[in-house]
C-alpha cells in the first residue's frame, strides 16, 4: 500500500484510525512507564517484569493501560501503597497524542508523529521523574528524525516531485533535518554556554541541547527555532505560578527547573501547527 493510498483510507476512516491509533497510543504509553521509570537509573526495560514497589509481581490484568490504575483506585492491590498518577496520565498522554496526530495530519505526517510523539513523552517523563534524562531516547530521537525525513519527506514538506530522480524529495528532506538539527545544537549551545557564563553556574543541561536537534531532525530549522524560543516560553509560564507563590511566602523560588517538558511540548506544537501559528501571528501584526 502506498502513502496515497494509506491517505485517501485515513481520509475515509479518519475515526476509525484514530480510534486504533488512540489504543495502541494507551499501550505505547504504557510501556513508556516503565521506560520513565528503569531508564534513568540504567535498569534493564524487558527484565524483570512489572513490580510493585515492595516487590511484589503485578498480574498482567492488573497492567492493563488506564484501567488497572482505575480498578485500584490508585492503590496498589499488594501492599496499599499509592500508585503515582504519572502512570496514567502517560497512559493517556500517549492515548490521546496518537489519536490527534491520525485524525489531524495526512498519513505521511502521522506515520512520523507516531515516532516522534512517543519520544517526546519518554524524555518529559525522566525529567519530570528524575530531572536525569537518558543519552539513548535522546540520540534516538536525532536518529528517528533522520530516518523519518529519509523514509516519509512529507514531513518536511517535500512530497512527490516531477524530478526523473525518485529520491530527490527524500534527499531534500534530509538536508531540512541535517538543517534543523545544526540549528537546535547551535542555539542551545551558545545559550548554554553564554549562560553558564552569565549565571556561573550550568545554565542548561546536554540533554537539552541534544532534544533540540532532535526537534531540527522532525521541524527542520524552523523547528528548532520554535521548539527553542516556545519552549522556553511554555517554560517561564509553567514555573511563574510556583515563582510568584514563593515570592509570596519570602522564599527562594526552585533551584532548577525541567526544560524537557516545554522543549517537547513546543516541538510537538511545531509538528501539529507551527507553520500555521507563525503565519497567523505575522498576519495580524
Amino acid at each position: 500500500m502506498s502513502l496515497a493510498d494509506l491517505e485517501t483510507l485515513r481520509a475515509a476512516h479518519t475515526a476509525w484510525f484514530s480510534i486504533a491509533a488512540g489504543l495502541v497510543g494507551l499501550c505505547v504509553g504504557s510501556f513508556l512507564n516503565v521506560c520513565a521509570h528503569r531508564l534513568p537509573k540504567g535498569e534493564s526495560v524487558v527484565t524483570p517484569g512489572s513490580r510493585c514497589a515492595c516487590g511484589t509481581p503485578i498480574p498482567g490484568w492488573l497492567n492493563l493501560p488506564l484501567l488497572g490504575w482505575l480498578m485500584l483506585r490508585g492503590r496498589a492491590r499488594c501492599c496499599g501503597g499509592p500508585i503515582s498518577a504519572r502512570y496514567p496520565l502517560l497512559e493517556l498522554a500517549g492515548g490521546l497524542s496518537l489519536a490527534a496526530a491520525w485524525a489531524w495530519l495526512p498519513a505521511d505526517k502521522a506515520l512520523g508523529a507516531s515516532v516522534l510523539l512517543p519520544l517526546l513523552l519518554l524524555l518529559a517523563a525522566c525529567d519530570l521523574e528524575s530531572m536525569l534524562v537518558p543519552d539513548a531516547p535522546n540520540f534516538l530521537l536525532v536518529a528517528a528524525g533522520l530516518a523519518v525525513s529519509v523514509a516519509l519527506p512529507g514531513v518536511h514538506g517535500q512530497g512527490t516531485t516531477e524530478s526523473a530522480w525518485p529520491w530527490a524529495g527524500s534527499i531534500a528532506s534530509l538536508g531540512e533535518a541535517l538543517a534543523g538539527i545544526a540549528t537546535g545544537t547551535a542555539l542551545a549551545w551558545w545559550v548554554r554556554t553564554l549562560g553558564t557564563v552569565w549565571a556561573g553556574k550550568e545554565a542548561m543541561g546536554e540533554a537539552d541541547i541534544i532534544l533540540c536537534a532532535g526537534l531540527g531532525a522532525f521541524g527542520g530549522w524552523q523547528g528548532a527555532l520554535f521548539g527553542f524560543f516556545g519552549g522556553s516560553v511554555i517554560g517561564v509560564l509553567l514555573v511563574l505560578p510556583a515563582l510568584i507563590k514563593a515570592r509570596l511566602r519570602g522564599e527562594s523560588g526552585p533551584a532548577a527547573v525541567p526544560f524537557v517538558p516545554a522543549l517537547a511540548l513546543a516541538g510537538a506544537i511545531w509538528y501539529f501547527r507551527g507553520p500555521e501559528l507563525v503565519g497567523l501571528w505575522l498576519g495580524a501584526r
